[in-house]
């Protein structure tokens, strides 16, 4: 893809026959701003362990190593012969014992090149016109494309020298946020992208980072994905941190269950991590960012990051889900790393 001239401030790019998308005020309106850990990198783990929370607080985490496998990028066959395209792994139907689908988008609907905004609008809002995380790019509409089964968000450089950043906030019976206990689950892969990175986030709808901050899956582009799990005595520090040991540029679907007291992360269906410390009990909401790392991008760096579909389940009427945790024969306890 590439970028037309007369790029407008908030770098979005008129398509000609097109309606105007939401006003920038109306999209931030609908998600959380992305004021949260400003000017420091989200997309990466630290070069330097520090003090007493920099990485896991001791016994914070149960993880279970060394049980998720790589995946390729092609579509695989399943029992009747037919292809599951394009990551290889459609979409669940079921939403689970104890749980209620409430959301999901498979993508199946085309867009024209930056029209994902206007032909979403109903299912998603969309970040742009205000700078991203790092500080160093712009979220833009027009970063936005579906085609081909997945959402892309396609980031670079404009030709008026803005790099380009993507957030969405899926849309719960037309609205956002709401939720205090949830299973979130994003199939997913990434190009590896210099200067760029992507974090899958819980926020709060209070726009409160006291209130908590979860990512998973979060990396550089085509870099090993990360679970980070914020303090919320001291939301600048994180109390979970734990490098999955898989790549972002290989298809895999990553699942935040949160249940009242303990929260567990999935890679593929199974649980890479459970904890029950630091769980929120606010009003949150799921945001997909992807932007700029510290400094700015090196101006050649393009690439996409590539969505295959997403669900949002929530507890059933009456019903308290079984939290997923490690089983019982491959579970360890983190040690307190740099404690």
């Amino acid at each position: 893809m590439t970028d037309g001239p007369g790029a407008a401030v908030d770098g979005r790019e008129a398509r000609p026959g097109r309606t105007a998308p939401v006003t920038s005020d109306a999209a931030a309106a609908h998600g959380a701003p992305p004021a949260h850990a400003r000017g420091r990198s989200r997309h990466r783990a630290p070069a330097v362990v520090r003090g007493r929370r920099a990485a896991f607080a001791a016994g914070a985490l149960v993880v279970a190593a060394g049980i998720v496998a790589a995946t390729g990028g092609g579509p695989t066959a399943v029992g009747d012969g037919a292809v599951r395209d394009p990551s290889g792994v459609g979409m669940p139907a079921s939403d689970g014992a104890g749980w209620r689908r409430v959301f999901s988008e498979d993508f199946a609907d085309s867009t024209p090149q930056g029209g994902f905004e206007a032909d979403y609008a109903d299912r998603f809002s969309v970040y742009h016109g205000f700078a991203d995380t790092a500080g160093t790019g712009r979220y833009s509409a027009s970063a936005l494309t579906a085609h081909d089964g997945v959402l892309d968000m396609r980031l670079r450089t404009t030709r008026s020298g803005t790099p380009l950043a993507a957030g969405i906030v899926p849309l719960v019976d037309g609205q956002w946020g709401g939720q205090t206990s949830g299973r979130y689950s994003i199939r997913l892969r990434s190009d590896e992208v210099d200067g760029y990175g992507v974090a899958v986030l819980l926020w709060s709808d209070d726009n409160e980072w006291s209130h908590g901050e979860v990512d998973f899956p979060e990396g550089a582009l085509g870099a090993p994905a990360w679970l980070n799990v914020h303090c919320l005595a001291d939301p600048g520090e994180k109390c979970v941190q734990h490098d999955t040991g898989v790549s972002l540029q290989d298809w895999h679907t990553y699942t935040i269950e949160w249940t009242p007291g303990r929260m567990s992360f999935l890679v593929d269906g199974t649980v890479v991590g459970s904890t029950t410390e630091n769980v929120p009990t606010a009003r949150m909401h799921l945001v997909v960012q992807a932007g700029s790392n510290d400094g700015t991008p090196p101006r050649s760096a393009a690439g996409s990051l590539l969505v295959d579909w997403m669900t949002i389940d929530v507890p059933a009427d009456g019903a308290t889900p079984a939290p997923s945790v490690p089983s019982d024969d491959t579970r360890t306890a983190a040690p307190g790393w740099g404690g």
